[in-house]
């Protein structure tokens, strides 16, 4: 899945280079609008911030410039795109990596994913639910993420590279791992987002 996955990806910038389209995005403002979902619900001042399927670092920017503070580490496995952030912002760190088969052995307080799971991979619903708990495991505090999908789930093509989740079934996953879950539904129609917190044991 992930070589299937890094291949469309450097398939994409072969053809459109440092460019949004690149990384499967229409145009900036179409990232920017999923960057303001996290924004809304999340205080990064101050915060160790894992970035997982960073592009070219563009969250990395923004939360450098809105917050104080931030510890920011971007990761992707798409090495083009790691060279590029590294150009274009060299004081955040970035790391060439598979995540999801091979996590850093290191604890953040904010993992996000903006983009990362809307591949169409075969294993679609596994795959997710996986890579969920992967991102979960390793937050202190919060997991938050985007997804293509809604409810009720709309309609997926065998022959696309992208597959809309319904967004019902990923948030009872989600629950499943903690009580404390933000469903973010309203901004767009084929669109979600989903904030996981950690559970303190107050007993």
């Amino acid at each position: 899945m992930s070589n299937q996955i890094k291949k469309e990806y450097q398939e994409r910038y072969k053809k459109f280079g440092l460019d949004p389209r690149s990384l499967c995005w229409k145009k900036l403002g179409a990232s920017h609008q999923r960057f303001r979902q996290i924004w809304a619900e999340i205080d990064f001042d101050g915060e160790s911030v894992l970035d997982v399927g960073c592009g070219f670092g563009e969250m990395g920017k923004f939360l450098s410039k809105r917050y104080k503070g931030v510890n920011y580490t971007g990761i992707d496995i798409v090495p083009e795109f790691i060279t590029d952030a590294r150009k274009l912002y060299p004081k955040l760190k970035f790391i060439e990596g598979d995540y999801f088969k091979k996590p850093i052995d290191k604890m953040f307080d904010v993992v996000i994913a903006s983009g990362t799971l809307n591949s169409n991979v075969g294993n679609n619903l596994e795959y997710r639910k996986k890579a969920i708990r992967v991102m979960f495991k390793h937050t202190n505090k919060i997991l938050a993420f985007n997804m293509l999908g809604g409810y009720p789930q709309p309609e997926n093509k065998n022959d696309s590279n992208i597959w809309y989740a319904d967004s019902l079934e990923i948030l009872k996953d989600c629950m499943s791992l903690t009580r404390r879950v933000i469903l973010r539904h309203h901004y767009h129609p084929k669109d979600f987002t989903i904030f996981m917190f950690r559970v303190r044991n107050t007993s």
